[in-house]
């Protein structure tokens, strides 16, 4: 499967909001710019992913922690779930 240009943008975008480093209208304003979608739709996409239990990792799909940080975790409640 080919990979989107702007892939790896979109998901940094997703992930500033979801750690409140956007809000909804500034968020749904990139998003919509970057993916080609309508506000409405990039607002609505951004209001459901604050809602969900979904986490920075689980979005990206891998995890920007060192590996022993990681290895730390394994078995714990704060474990990356991929």
């Amino acid at each position: 499967m080919a990979k989107f240009e702007a892939h790896d943008e979109i998901i940094e975008t997703m992930c500033d909001f979801k750690k409140g480093l956007r809000t909804l209208d500034s968020g749904s304003k990139v998003l919509a710019e970057q993916t080609g979608l309508t506000d409405d739709v990039a607002r609505a996409l951004l209001k459901g992913m604050k809602k969900s239990y979904t986490n920075i990792t689980q979005i990206r799909g891998y995890s920007r922690e060192k590996p022993g940080a990681l290895a730390s975790k394994i078995g714990k409640p704060n474990q990356a779930k991929m």
